[in-house]
């Protein structure tokens, strides 16, 4: 059987099946590339968004987390720029993964600090508890990663990460040109302040972050402590985080 055109019912099906294969391979090469630097979460979104979809923005409750290298400038330089790339990029590489496993977003690299979201693109209830968890895993992992360093011959290094839990406006930023998936607001900066409070090797907490993780949380047994953030109004109660669960920093 053929239509007007002469085309059969099998070249049809066949001309459909190769369109089919086309768009398959370009799905996937599209992810192939783009996979690198958009999570695969991200990429889904993308792919399905429309006009009104709530990655276009929105205010939700997140959890962020910062993580930092520290003394990186002093460190950066006093071994060969090479060494320098090659030790950052075994250790973003490492905390990636981690990050990846706890349903972590990270939004952002600063050099060699982390900005990661909990919670965002798509709504999760259990955003402070994996966050936490996953900074405990990230800092159980740096024994690994020093452990490369000094078979490389390069040196130590020791990490800070800061949690705090509160609303954020989240969505794209930029032109069409260039965009990327970010989040705002003051409990942003405030997970930044919080960061900036550790000490290497330290996972420094909110309070709102500290009742939003639950029971699994180890906090240190000498307590909470009070500090005054830059640029944050008011005293902010911070709990030093020791373990998750039987996992212990």
């Amino acid at each position: 059987m053929s239509d007007e055109n002469g085309t059969t019912e099998r070249e049809l099906r066949e001309e459909n099946q190769r369109l089919r294969n086309t768009i398959a391979y370009f799905e996937e090469f599209t992810r192939e590339r783009l996979g690198p630097y958009v999570s695969y979460e991200m990429l889904e979104r993308i792919e399905k968004q429309e006009i009104g979809d709530p990655i276009l923005g929105e205010r939700r409750t997140v959890t962020m987390l910062f993580s930092d290298i520290r003394q990186s400038t002093e460190l950066s330089e006093c071994i060969d720029v090479l060494d320098y790339m090659s030790l950052l990029n075994h250790y973003l590489a490492d905390m990636i993964e981690i990050i990846d496993s706890w349903q972590g977003n990270i939004t952002d690299f600063v050099g060699d600090a982390i900005v990661a979201v909990f919670g965002a693109p798509r709504p999760n209830d259990r955003a402070a508890f994996q966050a936490v968890g996953c900074a405990v895993a990230m800092q159980r992992r740096m024994r690994a990663v020093n452990e490369w360093n000094h078979d490389q011959g390069y040196p130590s290094i020791q990490m800070g990460i800061g949690i705090h839990t509160g609303e954020a406006i989240l969505g794209c930023v930029g032109s069409r040109t260039r965009m990327k998936y970010d989040m705002i607001g003051r409990n942003v900066n405030l997970a930044s302040r919080i960061e900036g409070f550790t000490q290497g090797g330290q996972i420094l907490i909110s309070d709102e972050t500290l009742r939003a993780a639950g029971e699994r949380v180890v906090e240190r047994p000498e307590g909470a402590m009070l500090v005054h953030p830059k640029g944050i109004q008011g005293e902010v109660l911070l709990h030093d985080i020791i373990g998750f669960g039987s996992l212990r920093v």
